[in-house]
């Protein structure tokens, strides 16, 4: 392949902005050069004309594939499609990004990974929240040893209130409330804690919002073959609320309530540092307490990294396994909580 290499945005719908971030992020980089844009709206594909002018738009999915400018495609529509659109752009012989989550299950994971390998073809999911600028800290701190070995790990997204997302309320479409943020989260804790997976427990319940499909409260407990363990927690009906992490180590902690470690996220290209984390150090002087701003969100990282690995053979970022094991995970939750009982990993 050369630079730059030609790509177009399958999906450009008003939620969350999505859409335009990914062609934001594609233009931004130098390798990439964005071709089009493709929705099934014409009101959504005249918005992405305004934001990009010089783009080419498309309202079915077999002119991108058709376009042999296009060698890449980025698919940024609801979960329930990403198998089929991912299946299809391999088939037509184009490299493959996909949003997170990944699918549904496990099987439509398997389907997406087999279908790139017989193409030849790259896939990738974008779990770019890798880049959060509150998340690059927690890494390097715990690449540094600050707080020995992590044991233990608790990541929430709690709130109380009816959601209003569209599609994303509905199972069927979306794979349930975890699908929502809980990709984000089990990607996080998986990059923080390099061990097979052991068991995992689930607890879901519906108990407030029943003209919903989705649950109401979803908690995975995720216990690795070293010993350490991981509870993950998405709420819509927590009154209480807690810190977005609590980590600890053999030698400290970090506590981090995760307000603006994603600043600017849907807006910018880059986001800046938009908070701090308490770290807590035990030491020969005693215990040290103290707050560390966060690096700044690199988001356009993730999309520099996939042009490396097309044009100089470096390694792929997030590859289809990777996101798999993601979504194996929230589908062994979701297991675990209707058995009641610890499952092993459905995927490791």
């Amino acid at each position: 392949m050369t630079s730059p290499i030609g790509c177009a945005v399958i999906g450009y719908g008003p939620q969350h902005n999505f859409g335009w971030a990914h062609s934001a992020w594609i233009d931004a980089t130098p390798d990439l050069r964005l071709v089009g844009v493709c929705d099934i709206d014409p009101a959504r594909t005249a918005a992405a004309k305004e934001a990009f002018p010089g783009i080419r738009t498309y309202n079915d999915v077999a002119e991108v594939w058709a376009d042999p400018e296009i060698d890449l495609v980025s698919i940024v529509t609801p979960h329930f499609t990403h198998r089929p659109l991912t299946v299809a752009a391999f088939e037509a012989g184009k490299h493959v990004v996909v949003e997170k989550a990944m699918c549904l299950n496990v099987a439509e994971a398997t389907d997406m990974i087999e279908a790139g390998k017989r193409a030849g073809k790259m896939l990738s999911v974008h779990h770019n929240r890798r880049h959060d600028g509150n998340y690059r800290l927690i890494q390097q701190i715990l690449r540094s040893g600050a707080i020995g070995e992590v044991f233990h790990v608790e990541l929430s997204a709690l709130w109380y209130g009816k959601p209003n997302l569209a599609w994303y309320t509905e199972k069927a479409k979306s794979g349930g409330a975890f699908y929502y943020w809980g990709p984000h989260a089990v990607d996080w804790v998986l990059g923080l804690i390099p061990q097979p997976i052991a068991t995992v427990d689930g607890y879901f319940h519906k108990l407030v919002w029943h003209e919903m499909t989705n649950e109401d409260q979803t908690t995975a407990v995720l216990r690795f073959e070293g010993g350490a363990v991981a509870e993950i927690s998405f709420s819509y009906i927590d009154c209480l609320g807690r810190p977005s992490w609590r980590i600890l180590g053999t030698k400290g902690g970090i506590l981090d309530t995760g307000a603006g470690g994603a600043a600017g996220y849907e807006k910018m290209v880059r986001g800046p540092s938009g908070g701090s984390l308490t770290l807590v150090t035990i030491g020969p002087d005693g215990r040290k307490e103290e707050q560390v701003p966060y690096l700044e969100s690199d988001w356009d990282q993730y999309w520099q990294d996939i042009a490396d690995h097309l044009l100089r053979g470096g390694p792929v970022p997030v590859p289809g396994e990777m996101g798999r094991r993601v979504i194996g995970v929230l589908e062994t939750a979701e297991r675990s909580s209707a058995s009641r009982h610890t499952e092993q990993m459905l995927y490791e």
